[in-house]
Formats: structure tokens, sequence, C-alpha cells
């Protein structure tokens, strides 16, 4: 069986976990001597570029045609297609060459033209996708767009639609342009989703919150498979830290970006009523100008607090040595967190995990039992848990046993992808 990944974006990339996943899944089946070719998505190239990774094909896609990437897949000839990106079109090509196709889902963007399922009050959506509840989400990822909203939501679908059409044959406006083609961005995310949704032979859940926002946007619920992700275990597990008298270090690896909620983290650390008694390490960087401003920002304002130290990013293969020496990782995601690899990598090195009921925590944690949950975008929640750790440090000692009994093993987990491919075909 040869199966053919289309990789989350660029294959090498490290900038979300989407990208880090299915590095690590291909690198198993080539482990495995598994017959498998990967597609990778690279913005900065065009055409089509063949190269070699570890002995297997890695085609490398720029700008190109969807008539090309159709051609290309046709000439690999895969028994199975597994997408992780470019999902709609993958979709397509898909069944017009009666190849099975398997999504994962890795994001809310899947689903959300907004990109993350958080509404405009910075909770989690549970609303079906529609021009009338995704206007304000759209509007507010553009600079000045929440201004506009007032005025924006009186047009009718219809006339902002024909707006959109226009302004993409015109040169790239300041403000006007991203402004009005907000409404054709949510007509195609419903377009592309619907393709998604009635022409994909199966869908990965790697939670139970993304399958059910996926079968309340009209995914058939026989398609769905509810898989967590594995991850490749440490080579070793870190010995139990003694928990120090003087200070709890708390930890948060991932992107310093806003729907991860680190200014709810750093507010809440910031107000903890004795700072000497803890420490907060940020692990990660930024991917865009956006997200480089807001770490910038957060930097600015919590600069006098000597407690919080910035390491940037990290290669993820360095995230296990990183960690050893840390305590508590603090997760605090408030969008729809699809699964959260740095949870597991957290609990496979026996770290108990204080985190956000953001979707894929819930599959990882139980409460009191090996970490923590409380809820979304709540700084005062996160304050008092913390001090609770805190002040009751030496009770982290009993959950040290448990940390690794809902860790999947990537091993494990291709096991799975094998078993769900072979029903297929």
């Amino acid at each position: 069986m040869k199966i053919l990944q289309i990789a989350s974006g660029d294959f090498f990339s490290t900038y979300g976990g989407g990208q880090i996943y299915v590095k690590n899944i291909v690198d198993e089946w080539i482990r495995r001597q598994q017959n498998v070719t990967v597609i990778s998505f690279v913005s900065t190239s065009t055409g089509i570029k063949k190269r070699n990774y570890q002995n297997i094909d890695l085609f490398e896609v720029g700008s190109c045609e969807a008539s090309e990437l159709k051609d290309l897949i046709h000439t690999i000839s895969p028994g199975i297609i597994h997408a992780h990106s470019q999902k709609a079109l993958t979709t397509q090509i898909g069944q017009e060459l009666h190849i099975p196709v398997v999504i994962t889902a890795h994001h809310g963007g899947i689903l959300c033209p907004a990109g993350a399922l958080m509404n405009r009050k910075d909770t989690i959506c549970h609303t079906k996708i529609s021009h009338r509840q995704c206007l304000g989400c759209c509007l507010r990822n553009i600079y000045s767009g929440t201004y506009w909203y007032p005025f924006m939501k009186l047009l009718p679908q219809t006339i902002y639609l024909k707006i959109g059409k226009l302004l993409e044959k015109m040169p790239f406006l300041p403000f006007i342009t991203p402004i009005g083609k907000v409404a054709l961005s949510i007509d195609r995310k419903q377009k592309e989703w619907k393709i998604i949704a009635e022409k994909c032979t199966c869908m990965i859940a790697p939670s139970h919150a993304i399958e059910e926002a996926m079968i309340r946007n009209g995914l058939c619920k026989e398609k769905i498979i509810v898989t967590p992700h594995g991850i490749p275990l440490p080579a070793k597990k870190a010995l139990p830290l003694s928990i120090p008298k003087e200070q709890i270090k708390f930890f948060y690896v991932g992107r310093i970006c806003y729907v991860k909620g680190i200014h709810v983290l750093l507010e809440a650390f910031n107000q903890l009523s004795n700072q000497e008694t803890a420490e907060l390490h940020l692990i990660g960087g930024t991917g865009n100008k956006t997200e480089k401003q807001y770490m910038k920002h957060l930097q600015k304002k919590y600069a006098s607090n000597k407690n919080i130290i910035w390491h940037g990013k990290v290669n993820p293969d360095k995230i296990y040595n990183m960690i050893q020496e840390y305590h508590i990782q603090i997760h605090p995601t408030i969008c729809l967190e699809v699964f959260g690899l740095n949870i597991a990598e957290a609990l496979a090195m026996g770290k108990p995990v204080l985190a956000t009921r953001c979707g894929g925590a819930e599959m990882q944690i139980e409460d009191e039992i090996n970490g923590w949950l409380i809820n979304p975008n709540d700084t005062t929640a996160l304050r008092d848990k913390m001090e609770e750790i805190i002040d009751n440090r030496y009770q982290i000692k009993t959950m040290l046993s448990n940390t690794t009994t809902k860790v999947i093993s990537i091993r494990e987990h291709v096991d799975k992808l094998n078993e769900i491919y072979s029903q297929i075909l």
C-alpha cells in the first residue's frame, strides 16, 4: 500500500503542532520501511520540485494550478491519500481519481473562517458557521475591522459578496480590500467545508470537541474516527524532581499568540500573592507580524517581573531536555484546541499539566489525577489554581505516577492509522 501524505504546509516547518505531527508519523513509516510519499507546500517557490528525504520521494509544491497537483497525484498513484492541508482540493482530486482520502482535523480552521473557533467574546465557539455568526469574528482579525462591524453587518450578504468579487479584480487597497473581502472568505470557507464533508472518505478527529464541531456543521458522524495523536516518547523518562521549598517552576511550550491565552497566563502569574514562590518559563516563538507584536507587548508589560523568563523558540527535538528541570506545565489556550501535542510531551516527561478545558486537554488530563482543568480565559481561576499548587506542592508527588497513563506513543498511533487505512481499502 502506497501512502501519500499531504503535509500541513511546509513539511520541514516547526511553526505548529500540525507540521510537527506530520513529520513524526512520516518518520515512523520510514523507520518501518513502509511505502510513503510526501507532498509539501512551499509558499516561497513556484512549480513542483522533487527531492529525497530519507530515501523517500518528497515533492515540494509552490504556486501551481490545481490541474498540476492532480497530475502529480495521478503520477504518484497512491493507494490512499491522507491530507493535513489543502483538504478541499485534495478531497476533490481524490474523488476524481477514485482514490480514498483521509483527512485529519488539526485546528478549528478546517471549519472556522476566522481560524480558531473562538468568538468575539473570547470564548470557544459552539455555533454553526454562517455569514451572520462569523462576520464579527473575521472583521475582528483585521486592523480596524471591529469598528467597521456595526456598518458591515447591515449589508445584505449578496451585496457584500459582490463587493468582494469586485475588489479581487482591483489593486490592493489598505483597510478597504481586507474588510471588503470578508464575506467572500466566509463563503469560500463554507464551500470548502461542504466539499470536505461530502467527499472525504474518513475524518480523523483527535478530540471529541472537534468531532462535535464538525458534526454540528454537517459532517456525517459515521465518517468520523476519534483518534488522539501519538508522540515520539523521550529516550528515557526524566527522574522525578524533588519538589523545592523555594520555587515551583511553571512552564509553557507553544506558539506565542493571542488564542493560546498567553496574556491570561501572564496576568494570572503576575497576580500571585508571593512572587518569590514561583518561576514561569515560556518556550516558544512567533510566526507572523501580529504574533511578534503581541509578544513584544507582553514582554514590555511584564518586563519588571524577573520571575517570568522568555526562552524563545526551541527545536522540537530539544523540548524534552529543556523541560526536564521544570515542574508543572501550564496550557492556557482560550480557543478550541484540537489536541495539544505539548500536553502529551509534558505528561510523557512526568510533568503534571494545568490546562484549560479547551477540547484537546480533556482528552489527556484527568482533573486532580495527572493534572488540573480550569475554564478558559479565567485569570482568577488560573491564579488561584497556581497558588493552590504552590501551597500544596507535596501533593504533586502523588500525581507523578499517573502522568503517562494517557500518553500514546507514535508507534501505537501509526499502528492505528494503518488499521484505519486497511479498513478503508
